[in-house]
């Protein structure tokens, strides 16, 4: 008897089967299908750009690759693809001066604004500065003057681009010194909407689409980077903090430049309202060409020291924006009290929670109103 020793071929004692020749060619046919196969697959790949393919292996974990090909929005830190950042990725910020006396609303194009600036020119009469970037209305308006404090903010946005119609002496002295890129000074135009019989310092409006070509044109192209406010995606991060869903802001006093917003659980944002009814009612705040309601998904208040400019003779303002201070952030139905802190005129203003920690956002618009330190009781929330 033969003993089996292992790792030994054995002699093959049958004879070989009569279909070896079919089955060589069964092998032979799918070797050549494997090779087309392949071929296919590699046409595939290379047709399709990196950021496009899915590779089976992120979708297993949780579509981390998809992650890490998301652009940021520098303002609002909402994610887009490469393909929907494209229309603004190169591209600055672009401000414009809006007016909020009574006779200007309903205004046109904050509703698209990233983030919007609230703060009072005179007399208790607040004006707005919002800033474009993922979408520029080609109606803004109506567009007024500036004030220095606000090109405090245009340098803090990547050296924005700012449209405005007038300036006071001491916003022309820093836009020809620090500089800032006025389109205002730069000769973009506006035309006037004389629809409403209201006064014709209310009725400027500009296209924001022939803004940037103007810029362009001035040589302004391109973006420069800023410092991106930090941003969460735990939506249970300040379920602690105390319950805010209703904010009353009166800048110096109630009445038709009050500011409101009502928290909206279903879509986590809040809806703004502006001055009151007869009935005492909160007005809300529509955007003129859409009819939509302005809604934002962080609301900030900042209290900063506001003095009058001595000398002036027509009793302008000046806010002391670089330094430090308090304030208040509102999101998530929720409010943080926070201190806020702007190195130099062209850093940008960070906001911190009492333990130290910078305040991570929502992803999504900005509304902050800038108020007069002295003036914190009129901030009422609950």
């Amino acid at each position: 008897m033969e003993t089996f020793v292992p790792n030994k071929l054995q002699p093959l004692t049958t004879p070989p089967p009569t279909g070896k020749k079919k089955i060589d060619m069964f092998v032979l046919l799918g070797i050549l299908c494997a090779v087309a196969l392949g071929g296919v697959v590699w046409l595939v790949i290379t047709r399709i750009a990196p950021s496009e393919f899915l590779s089976p292996i992120s979708q297993e974990l949780g579509g981390k690759k998809n992650q890490e090909q998301k652009v940021a929005n520098p303002i609002t830190g909402e994610l887009v693809s490469p393909f929907e950042a494209e229309s603004w990725i190169k591209l600055r910020p672009l401000g414009v001066m809006v007016n909020n006396h009574i006779d200007a609303r309903p205004q046109s194009g904050l509703i698209y604004a990233d983030i919007v600036y609230e703060i009072v020119a005179e007399g208790g009469i607040t004006r707005y500065l919002p800033f474009f970037l993922s979408k520029t209305p080609e109606k803004i308006g109506p567009v007024r003057s500036t004030r220095e404090y606000y090109l405090v903010l245009v340098k803090e946005l990547g050296d924005a681009m700012l449209m405005h119609i007038g300036w006071s002496p001491q916003a022309l002295e820093a836009i020809e010194t620090w500089p800032v890129r006025s389109l205002g000074r730069g000769g973009a135009t506006f035309w006037r909407d004389t629809s409403r019989d209201v006064a014709i310092e209310h009725t400027a409006y500009v296209n924001g689409v022939e803004l940037r070509a103007k810029g362009e044109e001035l040589g302004w192209q391109g973006s420069r980077e800023f410092d991106s406010w930090k941003f969460k995606d735990d939506p249970a991060k300040y379920v602690n903090e105390p319950t805010a869903t209703n904010i009353s802001v009166d800048f110096w006093y109630k009445g038709d430049y009050s500011s409101g917003w009502t928290y909206s659980p279903e879509t986590n944002s809040y809806l703004r309202t502006l001055g009151f009814d007869e009935n005492d009612k909160p007005i809300p705040h529509i955007d003129n060409e859409t009819k939509e309601q302005i809604s934002v998904k962080n609301v900030i208040v900042q209290f900063a020291v506001e003095t009058g400019i001595n000398g002036d003779e027509k009793n302008r303002l000046s806010y002391d924006l670089v330094g430090s201070g308090s304030g208040l952030v509102f999101l998530d139905g929720k409010v943080i009290k926070v201190t806020w802190s702007k190195e130099g005129r062209d850093a940008r203003t960070k906001f911190y929670d009492f333990n130290g920690n910078e305040v991570e956002f929502n992803r999504g618009k900005f509304w902050v109103a800038i108020v007069p330190d002295r003036n914190v009781d009129l901030v009422v929330y609950n």
